[in-house]
């Protein structure tokens, strides 16, 4: 039996407390995927990119001023974050996490789902988490959305 105090379900009130804005979902992915990425630019800005990475970039057959744009697709995360060009953020972030993958973590994609290959993983959800960002359109809870 219902208590007498307990309010009556009605539609209206229930949709209203339970609507979800779209907009705060991707603004937390985004502001999350960017901040995840960004301090890892930071460290090799910090620490030179060739000093942080160029011996890596080196074995896998690339010059080593590639280490500079790897800290560029990774400072890419700020903006990304802040939602300042976020398609172009969205797009330097994806590419370079998708050439981390494939140039040093490929070789442990056969332990998928094991643990042992928690690196792939984590890049492969960056990789995709900010290129989704490449074909949404700007949120309100974005710098974008100020700039027009």
């Amino acid at each position: 039996m219902p208590r007498a105090d307990a309010r009556p379900f009605h539609p209206s009130y229930h949709q209203r407390v339970l609507r979800l804005d779209p907009a705060l979902g991707l603004a937390l992915l985004r502001i999350t995927t960017g901040l995840l990425v960004f301090p890892h630019g930071v460290r090799k800005l910090v620490t030179g990119p060739v000093a942080a990475i160029g011996r890596q970039v080196v074995a896998q057959g690339f010059p080593e001023w590639f280490a500079y744009l790897v800290t560029l697709g990774e400072l890419a995360g700020l903006p990304l974050a802040v939602g300042l060009y976020t398609r172009f953020a969205g797009a330097a972030v994806s590419l370079t996490m998708a050439s981390i993958a494939v140039f040093t973590q490929l070789g442990t994609v056969r332990h998928f789902g094991s643990g042992k290959s928690v690196s792939l993983e984590f890049l492969v959800l960056l990789c995709l988490s900010a290129g989704l960002f490449v074909f949404l359109p700007r949120t309100r809870l974005s710098l974008d959305a100020r700039r027009r």
